[in-house]
């Protein structure tokens, strides 16, 4: 009998520590990036892209390295961003300048449908980590840094509502990451203070600004090793022992 309720009080106790309890939690909410983090890995494993097309990709890839991590808002991948211009706009103008850098001219809706056109494939896993994180009460955020075109993509790939108490797109509020200002306003309306808040990205820009402004961050570079991470963090018990506890 002694050993027994031995056994039962360390059971309680492991359940007791397992699940953090609203007191005692590191955090209140989790913020979630779109791209690479929700959805699988972006530009990965492409084996569909023309030959005649890798300099045009090469082309975009050097602007987003050289640019995407600057707050001035002045290039067309952040006018994109910000809602400022459209996609055709933003290909219209890429091209442009890919054809002035000495390159043959392409067909700018061409090249977008082969730098974009795989789109976006949710990650089943990160979905059902938001899930189980939500449904312990922890407020969730979707922020992302998308174009105008970009809401009526990813409301098709997942229950928004479902997951998130708040989404952020930066093409609606005219800001981007890493602008510190974004963050702030994604945490104010999450009703969240940013050391509250654990913040997952791909980009380490995005990361860095973050952490800048104290939170706690994971730079996702697998959705599914990092749903697992966020669930064990948050809620003690890795990602799949939800599933398997209503099998």
């Amino acid at each position: 009998m002694l050993a027994r309720l031995g056994t039962m009080e360390a059971m309680t106790h492991h359940q007791a520590t397992a699940r953090p309890t609203m007191t005692s939690r590191e955090f209140d909410g989790v913020i979630f990036d779109l791209g690479g983090v929700m959805t699988e890995p972006l530009f990965h494993h492409r084996t569909d892209v023309p030959p005649e097309y890798f300099t045009v990709i090469a082309f975009f890839l050097g602007e987003f390295r050289d640019h995407y991590h600057l707050t001035t808002g002045v290039h067309d991948l952040h006018l994109l961003e910000m809602g400022k211009i459209s996609d055709d706009e933003f290909f219209n103008r890429m091209i442009a300048r890919y054809v002035e850098a000495g390159n043959e001219p392409v067909d700018p809706r061409e090249a977008q449908k082969v730098i974009f056109g795989r789109g976006m494939v949710a990650c089943g896993a990160m979905i059902d980590a938001v899930r189980q994180v939500r449904d312990a009460g922890y407020r969730t955020a979707l922020l992302t840094n998308i174009s105008r075109e970009g809401e009526a993509i990813f409301t098709k790939l997942f229950p928004v509502d479902e997951l998130f108490d708040v989404v952020v797109d930066s093409s609606k509020v005219g800001m981007r990451k890493p602008d510190p200002a974004i963050y702030q306003l994604t945490c104010t309306r999450l009703g969240v203070a940013p050391e509250r808040c654990l913040f997952i990205d791909d980009l380490l820009c995005n990361v860095e600004a973050a952490d800048a402004l104290g939170m706690q961050t994971i730079q996702c570079l697998d959705p599914v090793a990092v749903a697992d991470e966020v669930v064990q963090r948050l809620l003690g018990h890795p990602a799949a022992a939800e599933a398997g506890a209503g099998a």
